[in-house]
């Protein structure tokens, strides 16, 4: 379930960042070499030998069987760890995410991409959010259910992380396109691969703030969207506890004690602080 959650998030995950970034590149100039390379580095991948273009890119992190990053990858393991857990998930959320998988290995899924672009993203995107909603709905609550949410959220929080990182660290190379519109557009685009660019708009705010700092703020802290990275580590605690049982004086498992060693280092710092010592850091 852990591992089946996690497999699942990336898809999603890759097919927004792929789609994002595509439409990032129709409305700006973005130099050559800040176009499609940091959609490798957000997958780890740090090595591709190939020519980093948008085909080659999308084709890689979409198709590429020997990719275990790529959307037919992640499928494929998601499936299978489904497969060997089938008395545990619901016959449902295996019916639905095997057509899944089936589409992406026959020539469907194949047909969709090369013919509608945009169509075929978010109906990968669709994948995961429809079958966490079948599972919250068909599968019973218990222990499997909260390695299933830990692994949800910890490869959420661990995605969020990444896009800002990458977007700090390798897209803003020079100090004088900070606050450019190029730059803003960045932003928007961080926002948007982690669907955050509506619920950032529509929280309020009492004092003005740049951009970058703003939205690093939300995607970090907030205590109300569901890809902060704070969240992400409420859940992941509250999934880790209630995976481990909860009797009166039992001590932390390691993992709850990593993870609340974490929030604690996270909660004692501020956004504003997090900026001057550098968000890469």
């Amino acid at each position: 379930c852990f591992w089946m959650a996690r497999y699942l998030e990336r898809v999603e995950n890759t097919a927004r960042v792929l789609e994002v970034n595509r439409t990032l590149l129709l409305d700006f100039h973005v130099p050559l070499e800040q176009q499609w390379r940091p959609l490798l580095i957000i997958s780890g991948i740090h090595d591709y030998k190939g020519e980093v273009t948008a085909e080659a890119v999308q084709e890689y992190m979409t198709w590429e069987r020997d990719n275990p990053f790529s959307v037919i990858s992640s499928l494929f393991w998601a499936r299978e760890n489904a497969r060997i857990i089938r008395e545990v998930i619901s016959g449902e959320m295996w019916e639905r995410l095997n057509y899944y998988h089936l589409w992406m290995q026959g020539t469907a899924g194949r047909d969709a991409y090369d013919s509608n672009r945009h169509e075929f993203y978010s109906q990968v995107r669709r994948i995961n959010q429809l079958l966490h909603g079948i599972a919250d709905t068909t599968m019973s609550h218990g222990e499997a259910w909260e390695f299933f949410k830990l692994g949800t959220h910890l490869e959420r929080a661990s995605q969020t992380a990444r896009i800002m990182d990458v977007k700090y660290h390798t897209l803003l190379a020079r100090a004088e396109d900070i606050g450019t519109p190029v730059d803003n557009a960045h932003w928007v685009a961080i926002l948007m691969s982690c669907s955050g660019y509506e619920p950032f708009h529509k929280k309020p705010r009492s004092a003005p703030i740049d951009p970058g700092t703003a939205v690093a703020e939300f995607l970090i802290y907030d205590e109300q969207f569901p890809r902060s990275i704070r969240w992400c580590l409420w859940e992941c605690e509250s999934a880790a506890t209630a995976a481990a049982g909860n009797p009166v004086g039992r001590a932390r498992t390691p993992v709850e004690t990593r993870i609340a060693e974490l929030l604690a280092w996270l909660d004692a710092r501020t956004i504003h602080t997090i900026v001057r010592d550098g968000l890469h850091e």
